[in-house]
């Protein structure tokens, strides 16, 4: 009888498009956003690395922030960056405000306005409710330090990366 229900389940795991493996990804992904929650940040970044690696875009997203911060992983900017940018290609919400942040203080990279204006005018697009209006009050102080040409660059940049679906943002 067992293994007649372990046959039914796999054949409708099979015909609903979802593989087992991908019900272990989930598994696993809320077992590393749990970790993450506690505060066990090495655990949590143990279990982020081969999803984020296999390109799931939260656990790129949460790897970014843990680069950031120095959660359970040694602080470096670069790789935060990285990992914000491969989540933030697949239209993961999130990032973008990061992305913004890592670019106006120039950490881990060159200080770049323009870019830093693009990536929060997109979080102010894309996040709902304070975190959005934030956002777009970044990028609004932002402009006040940029000339017109830097902040028609920045138009352009935000086009491109829309017009793109996220794919070409940097």
């Amino acid at each position: 009888m067992w293994r007649v229900f372990c046959a039914v389940l796999l054949v409708l795991s099979c015909a609903a498009g979802t593989s087992l493996q991908s019900v272990a990804a989930a598994d696993s992904l809320e077992e590393a956003e749990f970790a993450y929650e506690r505060g066990e940040y090495t655990q949590a970044a143990r279990l982020f690395s081969p999803l984020a690696e296999q390109g799931v875009a939260s656990a790129q997203f949460y790897l970014g922030l843990m680069h950031e911060k120095g959660r359970g992983v040694r602080q470096d900017y670069p790789t935060a960056l990285t990992w914000f940018r491969k989540a933030a290609a697949q239209g993961y919400i999130g990032p973008q405000n990061n992305l913004g942040l890592i670019y106006e203080m120039g950490r881990g990279v060159r200080k770049d306005l323009v870019r830093a204006f693009m990536w929060y005018h997109l979080a102010g697009a894309l996040l709902p409710g304070d975190d959005g209006k934030a956002a777009l009050k970044r990028r609004d102080q932002l402009s006040s330090e940029m000339t017109a040409a830097q902040i028609e660059q920045a138009q352009g940049l935000i086009r491109r990366c829309q017009q793109s679906q996220f794919k070409q943002c940097d």
